[in-house]
């Protein structure tokens, strides 16, 4: 009877911290899929910018976001895999319509849906590295959102400039 009572009171005391532990990994898990598709749409967008656009500078824009995004993707990935997390090696299906109404803008329209898509996908990226740099547990990733944030902040001041032009 007395180890029942010491199983039961164990459960009691490290319920709430593998629950603790469980919500932590998840909202990891969801930070590292959103900002792993986010980097990849950057990336995709990018090279349909610099493959087919006009504007000079959407598409000095357009390769500063392959380095800069080519650098925090490998980052992005390590971190994940440090804390034990799987990243998506594709685009959900809203990030694929996006990139194929880029692909399909003709050669006068492209720059500026390549920019307009750019302020959308950059006020959500600090927002998202921002919250979680803030509010994510402790780990790889928390640290490695708190080193691309200030990238993420200087891309969307840029894509500000660019498109209040």
């Amino acid at each position: 009877m007395r180890l029942i009572f010491q199983a039961c009171l164990l459960f009691v005391i490290a319920a709430p911290a593998f629950a603790a532990n469980e919500a932590a990994r998840q909202q990891a898990t969801g930070f590292a899929a959103r900002a792993a598709t986010a980097n990849m749409f950057e990336l995709q967008a990018a090279e349909i910018e610099v493959a087919k656009g006009a504007a000079e500078d959407a598409k000095q824009f357009a390769n500063d976001m392959l380095k800069d995004h080519g650098r925090a993707g490998p980052i992005l990935t390590d971190a994940a895999k440090e804390d034990g997390i799987q990243v998506p090696s594709s685009l959900d299906d809203e990030h694929k319509k996006k990139l194929d109404a880029l692909q399909q803008s003709d050669r006068e329209n492209l720059d500026q849906a390549y920019l307009s898509t750019q302020v959308t996908a950059h006020e959500e990226a600090v927002s998202l590295f921002a919250d979680y740099s803030q509010h994510g547990p402790d780990g790889a990733l928390k640290r490695a959102s708190q080193k691309i944030l200030p990238d993420l902040r200087m891309h969307l001041t840029r894509i500000h400039g660019l498109t209040s032009k």
